[in-house]
């Protein structure tokens, strides 16, 4: 930013002495003509950087003010993540290993998704153990594998791998770096109590679909987590474009070893950006921590590593 300040000292001087940014300079001329022109000029400069600041000030204000919203907003986030339970509690827990039954009631009675799954909390490896079948998948360090060899699961292992934990873990999986967060200034009605909405977003290089967003509704009084409606734009699922967001509940809170997680979900429709009518709901059981290694998540075999 340029700070001038013009100082005409004595009236007929051929002399125009300048204090720009902090700092006296002068400026000599030949004729009292060329003074008059050039003072003239450097009173246009003076409001010229009076006005440079007014709309710097202007920008700094309104820039200000989104930073506030996405402050607020992650504060938010992080004391929802302290009435779960805290994050100190949940790294230190160990591997999350819980029964995630998904009943996607929509498509019929038969379209379920059903696994055991193990989770390192801090690395994010996994391993889903497929109710009544000898298929095992996983991913670690960015790698998914399935077994046996070419063992079709249904879904794609790499995606499905770690959603269930998405869910289950909310909102502990957004205490993330490229995370980014944004309070909206309407609260949003969900049985017949007002949320606070916190929108988050993902830096481009974040994962397999760093295009996703959620919003979390956080109740205004305890902090806790209701729910959060969220796109999919994961391109495993070979869809041609995004559909409307959905929206999944966080039930019957359950404390695990000092943490606060979801019993049951609900799935709802959204229209016209309202909660609407649910449309599927998962069962969530056998939920408990175990101490660090107890499962082996490493990738049993090179030849089982799938795209």
């Amino acid at each position: 930013m340029v700070s001038t300040t013009i100082f005409l000292y004595p009236s007929d001087s051929d002399t125009v002495w300048l204090l720009l940014n902090n700092r006296f300079t002068f400026v000599k001329y030949q004729n009292a003509l060329t003074i008059h022109h050039m003072k003239s000029i450097l009173i246009l400069i003076s409001l010229g950087a009076i006005s440079l600041l007014g709309s710097s000030c202007k920008d700094t204000t309104e820039t200000s003010a989104a930073a506030k919203e996405i402050n607020e907003g992650k504060e938010l986030v992080m004391k929802s993540i302290e009435a779960h339970g805290g994050k100190d509690q949940w790294y230190a827990n160990g591997q999350l290993q819980f029964r995630w039954r998904y009943n996607m009631t929509d498509r019929g009675p038969d379209a379920v998704v059903d696994t055991t799954q193990t989770v390192d909390t801090t690395t994010l490896a996994v391993m889903h153990e497929v109710t009544d079948s000898p298929i095992k998948f996983g991913l670690n360090n960015g790698e998914a594998w399935i077994s046996p060899k070419g063992a079709d699961f249904g879904r794609p292992p790499r995606f499905w791998a770690l959603t269930p934990y998405y869910f289950l873990g909310i909102p502990f999986i957004f205490n993330d770096e490229g995370a980014n967060f944004e309070l909206l200034t309407e609260p949003m009605e969900f049985e017949g109590k007002d949320y606070t909405q916190v929108k988050v977003t993902y830096d481009p290089d974040s994962g397999d679909a760093p295009d996703d967003y959620y919003v979390l509704l956080i109740d205004p009084e305890t902090f806790v987590t209701r729910g959060a409606y969220y796109t999919n734009t994961n391109k495993l699922l070979g869809r041609k474009s995004v559909g409307p967001p959905k929206f999944m509940t966080l039930d019957n809170l359950q404390d695990v070893s000092g943490v606060k997680l979801a019993s049951g979900h609900r799935t709802m429709k959204m229209i016209d950006g309202k909660i609407t009518n649910q449309m599927r709901y998962t069962e969530v059981t056998n939920v408990k921590f175990l101490p660090k290694g107890t499962v082996d998540l490493n990738i049993p075999a090179p030849n089982l590593i799938i795209k």
